[in-house]
């Protein structure tokens, strides 16, 4: 049995994607853009007032904690809502909330505290963001274009939010550091108001129709019913986690082993984001092809090799070819497992089976980090700042390979099934 969204908005002829897609998109893409201008921002910003790898680390423990304690409530919230509003209201709250570091800058008030504060508000607004753009989605554009959707949607990401954004961030970070908090906040009131011009969409859930506590039960007999669905939430939970410990001190491994400026720090991105492009735009061919089974073992495979490749090398063109194969292989497993969620659920439980999926998948993201922040500490202990340096990105390499080993003899059904019916009823 195929679990099909209802489809309560008219939806566009099946050959296109509508205008009503193309403005999402628009504000999507908008919204990335600030994204990637933070992506060097940020990170600049906490090595400006303190080059302590955990306290770092601890930033990245702050803006992910959001995923773990706020999504299932979250969810719960999105389905029961207006999913544009949601869109706006958070895109406008980040506004805020990054012109309120440009201030802070401006008037030389800035302090590591705040800087927590603000990092752990705009991950909750993302929560809420994220978990109500993948929502309205199927509302927008018919059931068999989601999978090009998702990829026009993943390349609008990759080209604003990873090739374009960070190096303009670190252009605008050679200005001043408040100068790409100041864009940042432009850019997401734009994005809010291109999302007001969607039309409304009442929920699929009823105030009165169910306890939030029901709604939340519902959704997590679905998601964990489902064994293909709940197999690939774990299994990226910990590949989350594995990427949180590698990233989280990024910014000082750039910085001291590969010698970057900022401007280069966003080059970085660009140069990956250049496969993630590609990636992107091949993986409808590509899962036709070769089946999508095959697409997500690659993706892990090559995420591991280039991790290795990262944590061994010094050169920074080395790292940034590393950094683009693995982009490419990652986004076409974002677009392979969300378009096959979005199938899958139906439209009154995708809110929640989204938070509760997330929760699974991104929770960990504050425990990688702390995990990455305290490896570097142990091994410039043992070993030289050098050594700490490298270590967090080599034991996430080992994680992801043993990953690799447990989806390629242990998982079959849904996704990994070797004869390509991915929609079957597995529910348990």
């Amino acid at each position: 049995m195929v679990l099909r969204p209802s489809q309560t908005l008219p939806l566009p002829p099946s050959r296109g994607l509508g205008r009503r897609f193309w403005m999402l998109w628009a504000a999507f893409l908008i919204a990335n853009l600030g994204t990637g201008i933070s992506a060097v921002g940020f990170p600049w910003l906490a090595t400006s007032l303190t080059r302590d790898p955990l306290l770092i680390a601890l930033i990245g423990v702050a803006a992910e904690l959001p995923w773990l304690l706020l999504s299932l409530p979250i969810g719960a919230i999105v389905d029961r809502a207006d999913h544009r509003r949601v869109l706006a209201a958070t895109h406008w709250g980040r506004a805020v909330l990054v012109g309120g570091i440009a201030l802070a800058l401006y008037l030389d008030l800035m302090a590591l505290a705040i800087l927590y504060v603000v990092a752990f508000t705009l991950g909750t607004l993302t929560v809420a963001n994220e978990n109500a753009a993948q929502t309205i989605l199927p509302r927008l554009v018919p059931r068999e274009r989601l999978q090009v959707a998702n990829a026009r949607l993943t390349i609008a990401d990759t080209v604003a939010g990873v090739f374009v954004g960070p190096w303009v961030g670190g252009l605008l970070v050679g200005v001043a550091l408040a100068v790409p908090f100041t864009v940042d906040a432009v850019l997401f009131v734009a994005s809010g108001l291109l999302v007001m011009s969607l039309p409304a969409a009442e929920p699929q859930v009823s105030e009165a129709s169910a306890s939030m506590r029901a709604d939340l039960v519902a959704g997590l007999k679905f998601f964990w019913g489902h064994r293909p669905l709940r197999d690939l939430g774990l299994l990226l939970g910990v590949l989350n986690m594995a990427g949180a410990v590698a990233i989280a001190t990024q910014v000082l491994f750039a910085q001291e082993i590969l010698g970057l400026t900022a401007v280069q720090y966003g080059l970085l991105f660009m140069v990956g984001a250049i496969g993630g492009m590609i990636g992107a735009q091949g993986t409808p061919w590509l899962e036709r092809r070769i089946g999508p089974r095959r697409v997500l073992l690659a993706s892990l495979a090559g995420s591991a090799a280039a991790l290795v490749i990262v944590g061994l090398t010094s050169s920074g063109i080395v790292v940034a070819l590393a950094l683009s194969a693995s982009a490419g292989l990652g986004l076409s497993w974002n677009i392979i497992t969300i378009s096959y969620r979005q199938r899958i659920v139906p439209e009154g439980l995708l809110g929640r089976v989204n938070s509760i999926y997330r929760l699974i998948s991104w929770g960990p993201l504050p425990l990688g980090s702390a995990i990455g922040g305290l490896l570097v500490t142990l091994g410039q202990f043992f070993g030289g700042r050098e050594i700490g340096l490298r270590t967090p990105v080599l034991v996430a390499a080992a994680v992801i390979a043993i990953l690799f080993v447990i989806a390629l003899t242990r998982y079959s059904t849904g996704l990994w099934s070797r004869t390509g019916s991915v929609d079957a009823d597995d529910q348990e």
